[in-house]
Protein backbone atom coordinates (compact mmCIF):
# COMPACT_ATOMS: atom_id res chain seq x y z
CA UNK A 1 0.00 0.00 0.00
CA UNK A 2 2.68 2.37 1.06
CA UNK A 3 4.94 2.24 -2.45
CA UNK A 4 1.39 2.95 -3.73
CA UNK A 5 0.51 5.81 -2.03
CA UNK A 6 4.18 7.43 -2.63
CA UNK A 7 3.24 7.01 -6.26
CA UNK A 8 0.12 8.50 -5.85
CA UNK A 9 1.25 11.45 -3.88
CA UNK A 10 3.97 11.97 -6.61
CA UNK A 11 1.55 11.99 -9.02
CA UNK A 12 -0.35 14.56 -7.28
CA UNK A 13 2.84 16.57 -6.89
CA UNK A 14 4.21 16.35 -10.28
CA UNK A 15 0.65 17.57 -11.74
CA UNK A 16 0.76 20.50 -9.29
CA UNK A 17 3.66 21.73 -10.77
CA UNK A 18 2.65 21.22 -13.78
CA UNK A 19 -0.53 23.48 -13.24
CA UNK A 20 1.97 25.98 -11.52
CA UNK A 21 3.99 25.98 -13.84
CA UNK A 22 1.28 26.74 -16.89
CA UNK A 23 -0.33 29.60 -14.23
CA UNK A 24 2.85 30.99 -13.89
CA UNK A 25 3.55 30.78 -17.76
CA UNK A 26 -0.13 32.33 -17.81
CA UNK A 27 0.42 35.31 -15.70
CA UNK A 28 3.34 35.99 -16.97
CA UNK A 29 2.44 36.66 -20.46
CA UNK A 30 -0.72 38.55 -19.07
CA UNK A 31 1.53 40.53 -17.27
CA UNK A 32 3.58 41.14 -20.47
CA UNK A 33 0.21 41.93 -22.13
CA UNK A 34 -0.42 43.99 -19.45
CA UNK A 35 2.57 46.25 -19.72
CA UNK A 36 2.54 46.81 -23.51
CA UNK A 37 -1.02 47.68 -23.60
CA UNK A 38 0.00 50.43 -20.65
CA UNK A 39 3.54 51.53 -22.43
CA UNK A 40 1.55 51.75 -26.05
CA UNK A 41 -1.51 53.91 -23.88
CA UNK A 42 1.70 55.66 -22.18
CA UNK A 43 3.09 56.78 -25.71
CA UNK A 44 -0.72 57.74 -27.11
CA UNK A 45 -1.17 60.25 -24.25
CA UNK A 46 2.29 61.18 -24.64
CA UNK A 47 2.60 62.21 -28.56
CA UNK A 48 -1.02 63.63 -28.23
CA UNK A 49 -0.12 66.30 -25.47
CA UNK A 50 3.09 66.77 -27.83
CA UNK A 51 0.58 67.86 -30.63
CA UNK A 52 -1.69 69.60 -28.65
CA UNK A 53 1.03 71.68 -27.16
CA UNK A 54 2.23 72.62 -30.75
CA UNK A 55 -1.38 73.60 -31.74
CA UNK A 56 -1.47 75.80 -29.15
CA UNK A 57 1.74 77.60 -30.02
CA UNK A 58 1.01 77.33 -33.81
CA UNK A 59 -2.71 79.61 -32.91
CA UNK A 60 -1.58 81.47 -30.08
CA UNK A 61 1.39 82.86 -32.70
CA UNK A 62 -1.23 83.62 -35.40
CA UNK A 63 -2.85 85.44 -32.74
CA UNK A 64 0.37 87.83 -32.54
CA UNK A 65 -0.04 89.11 -36.07
CA UNK A 66 -4.00 89.25 -36.21
CA UNK A 67 -6.32 92.27 -36.11
CA UNK A 68 -9.43 90.54 -36.74
CA UNK A 69 -12.03 89.65 -34.63
CA UNK A 70 -13.42 86.57 -36.00
CA UNK A 71 -10.11 84.80 -36.35
CA UNK A 72 -9.85 85.84 -32.67
CA UNK A 73 -12.26 84.32 -31.39
CA UNK A 74 -11.65 80.96 -33.67
CA UNK A 75 -8.10 80.79 -32.17
CA UNK A 76 -9.05 81.19 -28.97
CA UNK A 77 -11.90 79.11 -28.88
CA UNK A 78 -9.11 76.49 -30.52
CA UNK A 79 -6.19 77.02 -28.04
CA UNK A 80 -9.10 76.65 -25.05
CA UNK A 81 -10.05 72.91 -26.33
CA UNK A 82 -6.25 71.95 -27.22
CA UNK A 83 -5.06 73.28 -23.73
CA UNK A 84 -7.90 71.17 -21.98
CA UNK A 85 -6.80 67.71 -24.44
CA UNK A 86 -3.26 68.40 -23.56
CA UNK A 87 -4.54 68.13 -19.82
CA UNK A 88 -6.17 65.09 -20.11
CA UNK A 89 -3.25 63.48 -21.93
CA UNK A 90 -0.77 64.84 -19.10
CA UNK A 91 -3.06 63.04 -16.32
CA UNK A 92 -2.93 60.08 -17.80
CA UNK A 93 1.25 59.40 -17.93
CA UNK A 94 2.82 57.72 -15.58
CA UNK A 95 4.73 61.00 -14.28
CA UNK A 96 4.81 62.75 -10.50
CA UNK A 97 7.21 64.82 -10.36
CA UNK A 98 6.36 68.25 -8.81
CA UNK A 99 7.34 70.14 -11.88
CA UNK A 100 4.48 68.62 -13.75
CA UNK A 101 2.18 69.52 -11.50
CA UNK A 102 3.38 72.86 -12.61
CA UNK A 103 3.06 72.05 -16.54
CA UNK A 104 -0.99 70.73 -15.06
CA UNK A 105 -1.46 74.18 -13.50
CA UNK A 106 -0.22 76.02 -16.27
CA UNK A 107 -2.35 74.01 -19.03
CA UNK A 108 -5.78 74.81 -17.06
CA UNK A 109 -5.22 78.32 -16.40
CA UNK A 110 -4.51 78.67 -20.37
CA UNK A 111 -7.88 76.80 -21.23
CA UNK A 112 -9.25 79.27 -18.82
CA UNK A 113 -8.20 82.39 -19.87
CA UNK A 114 -9.29 81.33 -23.56
CA UNK A 115 -12.21 80.63 -22.91
CA UNK A 116 -12.80 83.69 -20.84
CA UNK A 117 -11.57 86.10 -23.54
CA UNK A 118 -13.45 83.71 -26.25
CA UNK A 119 -17.08 84.60 -24.59
CA UNK A 120 -15.67 88.26 -24.11
CA UNK A 121 -14.77 88.42 -28.24
CA UNK A 122 -18.17 86.31 -28.75
CA UNK A 123 -19.42 89.33 -27.01
CA UNK A 124 -18.13 91.79 -29.44
CA UNK A 125 -15.51 93.33 -26.83
CA UNK A 126 -12.05 93.72 -28.22
CA UNK A 127 -9.30 92.52 -26.27
CA UNK A 128 -6.89 95.28 -24.77
CA UNK A 129 -3.50 96.10 -25.02
CA UNK A 130 -3.02 93.93 -21.26
CA UNK A 131 -4.83 91.08 -22.64
CA UNK A 132 -2.98 90.85 -25.55
CA UNK A 133 0.55 91.60 -23.72
CA UNK A 134 -0.88 88.04 -21.27
CA UNK A 135 -1.52 86.04 -24.30
CA UNK A 136 2.42 86.91 -25.88
CA UNK A 137 3.69 85.89 -22.40
CA UNK A 138 1.28 82.70 -22.48
CA UNK A 139 2.71 82.03 -26.20
CA UNK A 140 6.67 82.41 -24.83
CA UNK A 141 5.68 80.21 -22.20
CA UNK A 142 4.16 77.87 -24.52
CA UNK A 143 7.59 78.08 -26.72
CA UNK A 144 9.19 76.74 -23.55
CA UNK A 145 6.59 73.72 -22.52
CA UNK A 146 7.27 72.53 -26.12
CA UNK A 147 10.95 72.83 -26.24
CA UNK A 148 11.31 70.88 -22.95
CA UNK A 149 8.44 67.99 -24.35
CA UNK A 150 10.89 67.97 -27.33
CA UNK A 151 13.93 66.97 -25.23
CA UNK A 152 11.97 64.68 -23.29
CA UNK A 153 10.55 63.00 -26.71
CA UNK A 154 13.95 62.44 -27.83
CA UNK A 155 15.04 60.96 -24.98
CA UNK A 156 11.93 58.62 -25.06
CA UNK A 157 12.45 58.02 -28.91
CA UNK A 158 16.34 57.45 -28.31
CA UNK A 159 15.35 55.00 -25.67
CA UNK A 160 17.53 56.75 -22.73
CA UNK A 161 13.70 57.20 -21.17
CA UNK A 162 10.79 54.26 -21.06
CA UNK A 163 7.13 54.90 -20.16
CA UNK A 164 7.73 51.43 -17.87
CA UNK A 165 11.22 52.95 -16.45
CA UNK A 166 9.44 56.00 -15.20
CA UNK A 167 6.63 54.14 -13.44
CA UNK A 168 8.13 51.69 -11.84
CA UNK A 169 11.15 53.87 -10.66
CA UNK A 170 9.56 56.48 -9.55
CA UNK A 171 11.00 59.03 -12.33
CA UNK A 172 14.46 58.54 -11.36
CA UNK A 173 15.65 58.55 -14.88
CA UNK A 174 13.48 61.28 -15.38
CA UNK A 175 15.03 63.83 -12.87
CA UNK A 176 17.23 65.44 -14.86
CA UNK A 177 14.91 66.06 -17.63
CA UNK A 178 12.92 67.55 -15.15
CA UNK A 179 15.20 69.39 -12.72
CA UNK A 180 15.99 70.93 -15.68
CA UNK A 181 12.46 71.87 -16.56
CA UNK A 182 11.91 73.24 -13.10
CA UNK A 183 14.96 75.53 -13.01
CA UNK A 184 15.05 76.71 -16.53
CA UNK A 185 10.96 77.05 -17.37
CA UNK A 186 8.54 75.94 -15.20
CA UNK A 187 9.75 78.83 -12.72
CA UNK A 188 8.69 81.44 -15.50
CA UNK A 189 5.55 79.65 -16.12
CA UNK A 190 4.65 79.91 -12.29
CA UNK A 191 5.63 83.60 -11.82
CA UNK A 192 3.48 84.73 -14.81
CA UNK A 193 0.95 86.82 -13.11
CA UNK A 194 -2.22 86.61 -14.54
CA UNK A 195 -5.58 88.08 -13.24
CA UNK A 196 -8.55 85.81 -14.39
CA UNK A 197 -11.74 86.45 -13.50
CA UNK A 198 -13.59 84.71 -10.14
CA UNK A 199 -5.16 81.46 -18.89
CA UNK A 200 2.55 72.61 -40.99
CA UNK A 201 2.25 72.34 -43.67
CA UNK A 202 2.79 71.65 -46.16
CA UNK A 203 2.37 75.01 -48.21
CA UNK A 204 -0.68 78.11 -48.69
CA UNK A 205 -4.03 75.94 -49.27
CA UNK A 206 -2.17 72.41 -50.07
CA UNK A 207 -5.43 71.24 -49.04
CA UNK A 208 -8.10 73.36 -50.63
CA UNK A 209 -11.46 73.73 -49.16
CA UNK A 210 -12.85 74.68 -52.67
CA UNK A 211 -15.84 72.58 -53.08
CA UNK A 212 -16.23 72.56 -56.79
CA UNK A 213 -20.28 72.48 -58.32
CA UNK A 214 -19.24 71.12 -61.22
CA UNK A 215 -16.27 69.65 -63.04
CA UNK A 216 -14.06 71.90 -65.85
CA UNK A 217 -12.78 68.45 -67.13
CA UNK A 218 -13.73 69.15 -71.64
CA UNK A 219 -13.57 65.88 -73.54
CA UNK A 220 -15.16 62.42 -74.56
CA UNK A 221 -15.16 59.62 -72.47
CA UNK A 222 -11.79 57.04 -73.08
CA UNK A 223 -11.63 53.15 -72.47
CA UNK A 224 -9.00 51.61 -70.61
CA UNK A 225 -6.24 50.89 -73.53
CA UNK A 226 -6.80 54.91 -74.38
CA UNK A 227 -5.99 55.92 -70.49
CA UNK A 228 -2.78 53.24 -70.22
CA UNK A 229 -1.35 54.50 -73.55
CA UNK A 230 -1.91 58.24 -71.81
CA UNK A 231 -0.06 57.24 -68.53
CA UNK A 232 3.10 55.61 -70.29
CA UNK A 233 3.44 58.87 -72.59
CA UNK A 234 2.87 60.95 -69.08
CA UNK A 235 5.83 59.37 -67.50
CA UNK A 236 7.68 58.54 -70.79
CA UNK A 237 7.63 55.81 -72.62
CA UNK A 238 11.60 55.09 -71.92
CA UNK A 239 11.03 54.71 -68.53
CA UNK A 240 8.38 52.12 -68.29
CA UNK A 241 8.70 48.57 -68.98
CA UNK A 242 5.74 46.84 -68.49
CA UNK A 243 1.73 48.32 -67.96
CA UNK A 244 -0.99 46.77 -66.37
CA UNK A 245 -4.84 47.88 -65.13
CA UNK A 246 -5.20 49.16 -61.52
CA UNK A 247 -7.92 49.86 -59.32
CA UNK A 248 -10.78 51.96 -61.02
CA UNK A 249 -11.90 54.77 -59.22
CA UNK A 250 -15.49 56.52 -58.34
CA UNK A 251 -14.77 59.18 -56.31
CA UNK A 252 -15.17 63.42 -57.62
CA UNK A 253 -13.49 62.54 -60.53
CA UNK A 254 -14.50 58.69 -62.03
CA UNK A 255 -10.71 57.15 -63.31
CA UNK A 256 -8.68 54.50 -64.38
CA UNK A 257 -6.23 53.06 -62.94
CA UNK A 258 -2.55 52.10 -64.41
CA UNK A 259 0.05 50.17 -62.44
CA UNK A 260 3.53 51.20 -64.22
CA UNK A 261 7.21 49.19 -63.86
CA UNK A 262 9.66 50.88 -64.95
CA UNK A 263 13.31 50.67 -65.67
CA UNK A 264 14.99 53.34 -63.11
CA UNK A 265 14.33 51.56 -59.96
CA UNK A 266 12.16 53.95 -58.26
CA UNK A 267 8.80 52.28 -59.26
CA UNK A 268 6.41 51.04 -59.69
CA UNK A 269 4.09 53.81 -59.93
CA UNK A 270 0.59 53.87 -60.31
CA UNK A 271 -0.96 56.58 -62.28
CA UNK A 272 -4.63 57.99 -62.23
CA UNK A 273 -6.51 58.79 -65.32
CA UNK A 274 -9.70 60.57 -65.86
CA UNK A 275 -12.30 58.43 -67.83
CA UNK A 276 -13.51 62.10 -69.21
CA UNK A 277 -11.17 63.92 -71.40
CA UNK A 278 -7.94 61.80 -70.31
CA UNK A 279 -6.40 63.84 -68.15
CA UNK A 280 -3.84 62.50 -65.07
CA UNK A 281 -5.17 63.39 -62.00
CA UNK A 282 -1.99 61.88 -59.99
CA UNK A 283 0.64 59.68 -60.17
CA UNK A 284 1.90 57.50 -56.77
CA UNK A 285 5.52 56.14 -56.51
CA UNK A 286 5.89 52.68 -54.01
CA UNK A 287 9.94 52.82 -54.81
CA UNK A 288 12.85 54.02 -52.55
CA UNK A 289 14.88 56.47 -53.44
CA UNK A 290 18.97 55.16 -53.09
CA UNK A 291 21.35 57.66 -53.70
CA UNK A 292 20.84 61.33 -53.55
CA UNK A 293 22.47 63.11 -57.28
CA UNK A 294 20.90 66.49 -57.90
CA UNK A 295 20.61 69.16 -55.66
CA UNK A 296 17.36 71.20 -54.63
CA UNK A 297 17.38 73.49 -57.37
CA UNK A 298 18.04 71.00 -60.21
CA UNK A 299 14.70 69.45 -58.52
CA UNK A 300 12.97 72.63 -58.71
CA UNK A 301 13.72 73.17 -62.25
CA UNK A 302 12.98 69.71 -63.31
CA UNK A 303 9.31 70.05 -62.00
CA UNK A 304 8.68 73.17 -63.46
CA UNK A 305 9.92 71.83 -67.04
CA UNK A 306 7.82 68.72 -66.30
CA UNK A 307 4.97 70.84 -66.00
CA UNK A 308 5.31 73.40 -69.04
CA UNK A 309 6.50 70.20 -70.93
CA UNK A 310 2.60 68.54 -69.77
CA UNK A 311 1.14 71.76 -71.25
CA UNK A 312 0.29 73.62 -67.96
CA UNK A 313 1.31 77.02 -68.88
CA UNK A 314 1.59 79.89 -66.01
CA UNK A 315 2.22 77.57 -62.99
CA UNK A 316 4.25 79.57 -59.67
CA UNK A 317 5.78 77.37 -57.45
CA UNK A 318 4.63 78.30 -53.90
CA UNK A 319 6.23 76.00 -51.61
CA UNK A 320 8.62 73.30 -51.37
CA UNK A 321 10.40 71.33 -49.34
CA UNK A 322 12.75 68.02 -49.79
CA UNK A 323 13.11 64.53 -47.26
CA UNK A 324 14.39 60.79 -47.51
CA UNK A 325 15.63 61.52 -51.32
CA UNK A 326 13.09 63.79 -52.86
CA UNK A 327 11.98 66.93 -53.49
CA UNK A 328 7.74 67.65 -53.44
CA UNK A 329 6.94 71.19 -55.10
CA UNK A 330 3.41 73.19 -55.18
CA UNK A 331 2.56 75.21 -58.02
CA UNK A 332 -0.43 77.13 -58.40
CA UNK A 333 -1.57 78.96 -61.71
CA UNK A 334 -1.14 83.03 -62.66
CA UNK A 335 -3.45 85.35 -64.04
CA UNK A 336 -2.62 88.71 -64.27
CA UNK A 337 -0.05 88.63 -62.49
CA UNK A 338 -2.59 86.94 -59.40
CA UNK A 339 -2.07 83.99 -57.95
CA UNK A 340 -4.67 81.29 -57.78
CA UNK A 341 -4.35 79.00 -55.36
CA UNK A 342 -7.34 76.88 -55.71
CA UNK A 343 -5.37 75.91 -59.35
CA UNK A 344 -3.05 73.62 -57.24
CA UNK A 345 -0.79 70.90 -58.76
CA UNK A 346 2.10 68.93 -56.64
CA UNK A 347 5.10 67.81 -58.27
CA UNK A 348 7.49 65.05 -56.44
CA UNK A 349 11.07 64.66 -58.08
CA UNK A 350 13.46 61.85 -57.45
CA UNK A 351 16.42 63.88 -56.08
CA UNK A 352 18.45 60.53 -57.45
CA UNK A 353 17.42 60.32 -61.09
CA UNK A 354 15.80 63.53 -61.30
CA UNK A 355 12.57 62.03 -63.37
CA UNK A 356 8.78 63.05 -61.87
CA UNK A 357 7.49 60.00 -59.34
CA UNK A 358 4.77 61.90 -58.38
CA UNK A 359 1.68 63.89 -59.70
CA UNK A 360 -1.15 65.39 -58.03
CA UNK A 361 -3.96 67.24 -59.87
CA UNK A 362 -7.33 67.13 -58.29
CA UNK A 363 -7.67 70.54 -57.03
CA UNK A 364 -6.54 72.29 -60.56
CA UNK A 365 -8.81 69.73 -62.69
CA UNK A 366 -11.69 70.29 -60.69
CA UNK A 367 -11.29 74.47 -60.16
CA UNK A 368 -9.37 75.54 -63.07
CA UNK A 369 -11.19 77.76 -65.57
CA UNK A 370 -11.19 81.85 -67.08
CA UNK A 371 -11.86 84.23 -64.45
CA UNK A 372 -12.63 87.65 -64.49
CA UNK A 373 -10.61 89.18 -62.19
CA UNK A 374 -12.16 92.79 -61.02
CA UNK A 375 -10.39 95.22 -59.80
CA UNK A 376 -9.96 95.58 -55.40
CA UNK A 377 -11.52 98.23 -53.96
CA UNK A 378 -9.05 98.47 -51.44
CA UNK A 379 -5.71 99.80 -52.48
CA UNK A 380 -2.46 97.73 -51.62
CA UNK A 381 -1.42 100.77 -48.93
CA UNK A 382 -4.99 100.87 -47.53
CA UNK A 383 -5.07 96.79 -46.64
CA UNK A 384 -1.14 97.24 -46.00
CA UNK A 385 -2.70 99.66 -43.21
CA UNK A 386 -4.97 97.10 -41.54
CA UNK A 387 -1.89 94.06 -41.18
CA UNK A 388 -1.16 93.76 -37.57
CA UNK A 389 1.95 96.07 -36.43
CA UNK A 390 3.97 93.10 -35.40
CA UNK A 391 4.24 91.60 -38.69
CA UNK A 392 7.28 92.48 -40.27
CA UNK A 393 6.35 92.35 -43.98
CA UNK A 394 9.17 91.05 -46.49
CA UNK A 395 6.26 90.86 -49.53
CA UNK A 396 3.01 91.56 -50.83
CA UNK A 397 0.51 90.39 -53.77
CA UNK A 398 -2.81 90.07 -55.12
CA UNK A 399 -4.12 86.55 -54.36
CA UNK A 400 -7.18 84.53 -55.15
CA UNK A 401 -7.79 82.00 -52.40
CA UNK A 402 -10.61 79.87 -51.44
CA UNK A 403 -13.03 79.76 -47.85
CA UNK A 404 -14.52 77.38 -45.93
CA UNK A 405 -17.86 78.49 -47.96
CA UNK A 406 -16.53 76.92 -51.19
CA UNK A 407 -16.39 80.55 -52.36
CA UNK A 408 -13.35 82.76 -54.28
CA UNK A 409 -12.35 85.72 -52.26
CA UNK A 410 -9.20 87.97 -53.95
CA UNK A 411 -7.00 89.42 -50.99
CA UNK A 412 -3.90 91.21 -50.30
CA UNK A 413 -1.02 88.85 -49.98
CA UNK A 414 1.56 89.99 -46.63
CA UNK A 415 4.27 87.40 -46.44
CA UNK A 416 6.38 88.51 -42.74
CA UNK A 417 7.93 87.62 -39.66
CA UNK A 418 6.98 87.56 -36.22
CA UNK A 419 10.57 87.00 -34.32
CA UNK A 420 11.36 83.64 -36.01
CA UNK A 421 8.64 82.32 -37.64
CA UNK A 422 7.37 83.19 -41.01
CA UNK A 423 3.55 84.10 -41.66
CA UNK A 424 1.00 85.06 -44.57
CA UNK A 425 -1.91 87.18 -43.82
CA UNK A 426 -4.81 87.78 -46.26
CA UNK A 427 -6.73 90.59 -46.37
CA UNK A 428 -9.80 90.88 -48.36
CA UNK A 429 -9.51 93.14 -51.23
CA UNK A 430 -12.70 94.64 -51.21
CA UNK A 431 -13.98 94.56 -47.24
CA UNK A 432 -10.76 94.81 -45.22
CA UNK A 433 -11.62 91.52 -43.65
CA UNK A 434 -8.44 89.56 -42.47
CA UNK A 435 -9.76 86.13 -43.95
CA UNK A 436 -6.78 83.81 -42.70
CA UNK A 437 -3.38 83.49 -41.52
CA UNK A 438 -1.23 80.94 -42.19
CA UNK A 439 2.06 79.46 -40.44
CA UNK A 440 5.17 78.02 -42.46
Amino acid sequence: MRPRLGWFVSGLLFVALIITGVWGYNQHMQNIDYNNRTNNLYEKSFYELVGHVSNIETELSKMMVSSDQGQNIRMLSDVWRQAEFAGSNLGQLPLRHMALDKTSTFLSQLSDYCRYLTIKAGEGKPLTIEEMENLKELYNSCINLANELKVLEDSVNKGTLSWQDIRDKGNEKLEDVSQDLVTRQFTKIEETSIEYPTLIYDGPFSETLLKPKKLNIQGSNIDYREAEKIAIEFIGKDRVEKAGKGAETQGTIESWGINLETNDGEGPLYVSVSKKGGKVISVISEGIVQNTQIDYKEAEKRAKDFLEEKGYKDMEITYGQHHDGTAVFNFAFTQDDVIIYPDLIKVKVSLGTGNIIGFEAMNYLTAHRDRDLKEPKLSLEEAKKLVNNNLDITSERLAIIPNRGGDEILCYEFKGKFGEDNFIVYINADTGKEENILKY
